[in-house]
């Protein structure tokens, strides 16, 4: 991202009753900020997928989140970090058993031209989740 615009931060409970909550924070924050319906509604999609992923799978050492929103005139940046160190590997054919969440996050960010990366958070020891998703249309 270039200089950022706008950026919001909030924690969210490693537990399945506070995916919703994070999924509506981010729809307001974006909403507040001007962005387009589409793109909220796939930003929604991405950080309800990532922070199920938490609950699922991260929350017996991460018993909360950090999801951040970032946007700048040209892209929005979305991450969800937790301290549990494995990194996930999202399986290549929808079919397969189990990593659905992931490999639907990864088809929407390519759809859009976007892109997803896993980083290591050497703070905590665990991870960060990492969605640059373009704001403009990418000519097909």
């Amino acid at each position: 991202m270039s200089s950022t615009v706008m950026h919001h931060e909030f924690q969210v409970i490693s537990t399945a009753e506070h995916v919703r909550p994070a999924r509506h924070e981010t729809a307001k924050v974006l909403a507040e900020w001007g962005i387009s319906k589409r793109v909220v509604d796939t930003a929604c999609l991405i950080i309800s997928e990532l922070v199920t992923n938490v609950v699922r799978h991260a929350a017996v050492l991460s018993p909360t989140a950090t999801v951040t929103l970032a946007v700048d005139d040209a892209a929005m940046v979305l991450s969800v970090a937790d301290a549990h160190p494995l990194k996930p590997k999202p399986l290549l054919a929808p079919h397969s058993v189990g990593g659905r969440g992931l490999f639907m996050v990864n088809a929407l960010v390519r759809e859009v031209h976007g892109r997803a990366e896993v980083l290591s958070d050497t703070g905590t020891g665990g991870k960060r989740i990492v969605i640059h998703l373009p704001l403009a249309p990418v000519a097909t």
